[in-house]
C-alpha cells in the first residue's frame, strides 16, 4: 500500500488554557420530547424548530441551556398536502436562524487560535412523511468569511454510524448552484446540479457540499474575505445542497447531529477540506473518512478524535449566528468568557459570546447576528 508523506509544521504553541482533558466542546445537546398529539415546536424566540410532529418520541438537537415550547396542532393540518408529500419538518437551529461554523485551517498544527479560516452559517432541514419517515435532508449554507491563506476550501456532510459502515441511504444529491464538486469529489453527475454521494466509500456516507467554497464569495479575487476591517466587505450567496433518501425507510429518530457513535443511528458531521482531499477538519469526537490521511494524527499522538494533546480544537460550532474574530485575534480574547467556558469544561458561561470585544470581531457584514 503506497502512504504519502504528510510534512508537518513545527510545532511552536505555547499552552494558554487549561482545558479539562474530557471536555467534548460541545455546545449543542439532545433534548426528549414526548408528544402526545400532533404539536410543533417552537425555540424561546418563537421561530419554528419542528412543524406538525405526529405523537411519538423525539430528540431534538438544541443549544445547551435553550429552552422549548410545544404547541398542539390541528391533526388535519397534517393530512391536507398529497400523498407522499412533506407533512414534517425538523430544523437545526430553527426554521429561519442559522449556526455558527467556525474552522481553523492550520491542522495539525494549532495554528493562531482565531478560528475564522473558514466561517459559514448552517442550517439542516429534515423533511418528513406522516409517519415521521426522513424523505430528504438539507444543508443550507450561508458563506460568512475566509480567514485562509488556501485557496481549495471544500465542505462535505459524513454520515456514519456505530458499525463503520457506509449507511448507503442517499439516492441523490440536489443543489441550486453549480458547485465544483469534482475539485475534491469523484461523483457520477446527473446534471451540473445533481451527483451523487462521494463513489467507493465503505466506512461512511460522504455528502459533498461544496468543492469551492471561495466561489460562494463575489469576489475571489481577495485572500482573506471578511474578515479584516481594512478590507473591503465582499457580498456572499447562500446556496443548499439536498440530500434525497433511497428507500424513505428512515426514521427522524434514526438520526443524530455531530454525536458520538451510538448503536442503530446515524450521525451527521459537517466537515471541511484543505487543498487536498485527504486534509479533512472535524470537530472534537467525530470520525473521519477513510480518504482521511491518518499520518496527520501522528502530530496529536496518542489522540486522534481531533483534538490536542492539551484539548484544544480545530472547530467550533455555535447554534446562534455569532460574529468571529478578525484576522489574528484569538477567539478567547474577542470573548473573554470563552476562556471561563473552555477552562470550566462546559459547565459555566454557555452563552461565552455575551459580552465580547466589539473591536477585535469583523463587523462590516452583518448575518442576522445575537450580538
Amino acid at each position: 500500500m503506497a502512504v504519502s508523506c504528510v510534512k508537518f509544521p513545527e510545532d511552536t504553541y505555547k499552552k494558554v488554557l487549561d482545558v479539562p482533558a474530557d471536555f467534548d466542546w460541545k455546545t449543542i445537546e439532545k433534548k426528549t420530547l414526548t408528544l402526545t398529539q400532533v404539536s410543533s415546536v417552537l425555540d424561546e424566540t418563537g421561530d419554528t424548530v419542528a412543524s406538525f410532529l405526529p405523537p411519538g418520541s423525539y430528540d431534538i438537537t438544541i443549544g445547551k441551556g435553550s429552552v422549548l415550547n410545544v404547541v398542539q396542532e390541528n391533526s388535519s393540518q397534517v393530512f391536507t398536502k398529497a400523498p407522499g408529500a412533506v407533512k414534517q419538518r425538523v430544523f437545526f437551529p430553527s426554521k429561519t436562524k442559522y449556526a455558527t461554523l467556525m474552522f481553523e485551517d492550520l491542522f495539525p498544527d494549532k495554528g493562531d487560535m482565531d478560528m475564522n479560516d473558514i466561517v459559514f452559517g448552517l442550517r439542516i432541514q429534515f423533511d418528513l412523511d406522516a409517519q415521521a419517515r426522513v424523505l430528504a435532508i438539507w444543508f443550507h449554507l450561508q458563506p460568512r468569511g475566509v480567514g485562509s491563506s488556501y485557496k481549495k476550501i471544500g465542505i462535505a456532510a459524513n454520515f456514519t454510524n456505530y458499525a463503520n459502515t457506509n449507511p448507503g441511504i442517499t439516492s441523490l444529491i440536489y443543489s441550486d448552484e453549480k458547485l465544483s464538486i469534482s475539485n475534491f469529489f469523484a461523483v457520477d453527475y446527473v446534471s451540473p446540479y445533481d451527483y451523487s454521494p462521494e463513489k467507493n466509500t465503505t466506512i461512511s456516507e460522504v455528502i459533498p457540499i461544496t468543492g469551492d467554497y471561495r466561489a460562494s464569495f463575489s469576489d475571489t479575487s481577495e485572500l482573506f474575505i471578511n474578515v479584516r476591517q481594512i478590507d473591503p466587505a465582499i457580498s456572499t450567496t447562500n446556496f443548499s445542497v439536498a440530500v434525497d433518501l433511497l428507500t424513505k425507510n428512515n426514521f427522524y429518530s434514526d438520526f443524530t447531529l455531530f454525536d458520538e457513535p451510538i448503536p442503530n443511528k446515524i450521525n451527521i458531521d459537517v466537515f471541511t477540506l484543505i487543498d487536498v482531499r485527504s486534509k479533512e477538519v472535524h470537530f472534537k469526537g467525530q470520525k473521519a473518512t477513510e480518504r482521511f490521511n491518518r499520518q496527520y494524527f501522528v502530530y496529536t499522538m496518542p489522540k486522534t478524535d481531533f483534538s490536542t494533546l492539551d484539548n484544544w480544537v480545530w472547530a467550533i460550532i455555535s447554534e446562534k449566528s455569532i460574529r468571529h474574530p478578525q484576522e489574528f485575534v484569538k477567539i478567547f480574547n474577542a470573548y473573554p468568557n470563552f476562556k471561563k467556558w473552555a477552562e470550566g469544561g462546559g459547565q459555566t458561561n454557555i452563552d461565552w459570546y455575551t459580552p465580547m470585544i466589539i473591536d477585535s470581531l469583523y463587523t462590516k457584514r452583518n448575518f442576522s447576528y445575537v450580538n
